[in-house]
């Protein structure tokens, strides 16, 4: 892991202590949000974690019940990994949409 990958880490569960030891954080956020401390501390496979609290924290923000610092956090970590998913995504349909193309 380069020392970048651990400074975005390191950053993150500094957001997540900040969080789980927030007042206004409800229940059910902390303790996914715990979940993903556990994860990071235990060096887990951080996208996977990441992913994980991403799809933990979506149906309380689909309706709009999350509190508003886990919302903020929640919109931060949406980005986390999106452009990678996405250029993954664009090189694979590249074949299809320029293989006509070229033909």
């Amino acid at each position: 892991m380069t020392k970048k990958q651990d400074k975005t880490i390191e950053a993150i569960l500094v957001k997540i202590y900040d969080l789980i030891v927030d007042p206004t954080v409800k229940e059910e956020e902390r303790k996914l949000l715990v979940n993903a401390k556990n994860g990071l501390e235990k060096q887990q496979y951080f996208p996977r974690v990441m992913k994980d609290l991403e799809v933990g924290l979506r149906p309380m923000a689909m309706r709009s019940q999350l509190s508003k610092p886990t919302g903020k956090f929640y919109l931060e970590i949406l980005g986390q990994g999106k452009m990678e998913e996405w250029l993954g995504y664009g090189l694979s349909a590249t074949p299809l949409m320029f293989g006509s193309i070229i033909k």
